[in-house]
C-alpha cells in the first residue's frame, strides 16, 4: 500500500518557517520553470503569492489565478499599484518576494496596513538574508523600476542553478574538502564572478537601451503632440478663413439675388408685353391663313374656268384650221377649173 502523499500550500509551509535552503532552491526552480512555461505561451500569471503556490511531496502547482485580482498583497509589483496592467516583470517581482521568504522565514515588504504595505512595496528594499548571491539575485527582481528589473525568468533560473550549486558546495562534509576540490571551487568561483559580471554588464547595457527608447519615445510623442498643436492651428486658422469666405460669399449671394430679382421686375413686364404680341400675331396669322386660302381658292377656281376656256379656243382653233384647208381647196379647185375654161377658149378660139 502506497503512502498516501498530502497537498497544502506554500503559505501553509511558510508557518511553520523558513524551508532548509535546499528544499527552497528546489521548490524555487520548479516555480520559476512553470511561470517562463507561462511567459513562453504568451500569458501572465498576474496573482502570485504563496496561497497559489501548491506543494504535493516535492512538486509545485500553480492554482488558476483569479479572474477578477483586486487588493494589495505583499507580493504585489508597484506597477501595478500604480494601475498598470501586470505582465511578465510584475510576476518575476511576486516570484523575488516569495522566494526571499522561502529562504529567510520573512517577507520581503510588509506593513502594519495597506499604507504602510504600499509604502514599503514601492519605497522601501528587503532586508539581507545573510547571503550576497541570495540578496543580488532578489534585488535584481524587486527592483522598483520594471526596467531595471530582470527581465525573463531563463536568467533567474541560471541564476538559481548557480545558487544551487554553491550551496551543495557548502553543504559538503569537511573531510572530502581536499585540494583539488579547493580548485575546483575556485574555478567555480571565478566562473559565477565572470558570470555575475556578465549578467551585471547585460542588465546595464538593457538598463540603457531601454533609457534609450524612452527617450526617443518621449522625443516621439513630443514632435507628435508639436505636430498636432500645429496642424490643430492651421486647421483653426483655415477654417477662420474659410467661414469668412463663406460669409464673403453669402453676402455676394445675396447682392446677386436683388439684383436678379430687380433685373427680373421690368423683365417679367417685357416678357408679358412680348406674350401679348405674340398673341397678336398669333390672331393675324390665323387671319392672313383664311385670307390666302380664301383668295387660293379663288385662284384655283379661275384657273379652272381659264383652263375650260382654253379648251374651247383650242377646240374652236382647230375648227378654224379645218374650214381654212377646206376653202383653199377650194379656192384651189376653183383657179384649175378657171385655168381649165381658160385654155379650152384658147382652143377654140384658135
Amino acid at each position: 500500500m502506497s503512502p498516501t502523499i498530502t497537498q497544502s500550500t506554500l503559505a501553509q509551509r511558510l508557518n511553520e518557517g523558513k524551508l532548509p535552503v535546499g528544499e527552497a532552491l528546489h521548490f524555487a526552480m520548479t516555480l520559476a520553470d512553470a511561470l517562463r512555461r507561462i511567459h513562453d505561451s504568451g500569458h501572465v500569471y498576474g496573482t502570485l503569492t504563496p496561497s497559489n503556490i501548491g506543494l504535493t511531496g516535492t512538486r509545485v502547482e500553480l492554482a488558476d489565478p483569479p479572474e477578477l485580482a483586486g487588493g494589495v498583497t505583499p507580493y504585489t509589483a508597484p506597477e501595478v499599484l500604480h494601475g498598470d496592467p501586470p505582465d511578465a516583470r510584475s510576476d518575476i517581482f511576486s516570484f523575488g518576494a516569495v522566494f526571499f521568504e522561502m529562504l529567510t522565514g520573512h517577507r520581503a515588504f510588509d506593513g502594519e496596513n495597506e499604507a504602510s504595505l504600499i509604502a514599503a512595496l514601492t519605497d522601501s528594499a528587503p532586508p539581507a538574508s545573510g547571503s550576497p548571491l541570495v540578496d543580488r539575485l532578489v534585488a535584481s527582481c524587486v527592483a522598483k523600476d520594471p526596467a531595471v528589473r530582470c527581465q525573463r525568468m531563463q536568467k533567474i533560473i541560471m541564476e538559481l542553478k548557480l545558487l544551487s550549486v554553491a550551496a551543495r558546495r557548502a553543504e559538503a562534509p569537511a573531510p572530502h574538502r581536499g585540494q583539488a576540490e579547493a580548485q575546483l571551487r575556485a574555478e567555480i568561483s571565478q566562473l559565477e564572478a565572470r558570470v555575475a559580471a556578465r549578467m551585471e554588464s547585460h542588465e546595464k547595457a538593457a538598463a540603457q537601451m531601454h533609457k534609450a527608447h524612452e527617450t526617443a519615445l518621449l522625443q516621439m510623442q513630443q514632435e507628435y503632440l508639436r505636430s498636432l498643436t500645429e496642424m490643430q492651428e492651421a486647421a483653426s486658422g483655415a477654417v477662420s478663413t474659410l467661414s469668412g469666405q463663406l460669409a464673403e460669399m453669402r453676402a455676394m449671394g445675396d447682392q446677386a439675388v436683388a439684383r436678379v430679382e430687380h433685373t427680373m421686375e421690368p423683365l417679367g413686364q417685357r416678357m408679358a408685353d412680348v406674350e401679348e404680341t405674340l398673341q397678336d400675331l398669333r390672331k393675324r396669322s390665323v387671319a392672313l391663313q383664311e385670307t390666302v386660302s380664301a383668295d387660293l381658292n379663288g385662284i384655283e377656281q379661275s384657273l379652272t374656268t381659264h383652263a375650260a376656256a382654253i379648251d374651247s379656243a383650242r377646240t374652236a382653233m382647230a375648227q378654224t384650221d379645218d374650214l381654212v384647208e377646206r376653202v383653199v381647196e377650194a379656192l384651189e379647185l376653183l383657179q384649175t377649173s378657171v385655168l381649165d375654161q381658160h385654155e379650152e377658149r384658147a382652143a377654140l378660139i384658135d
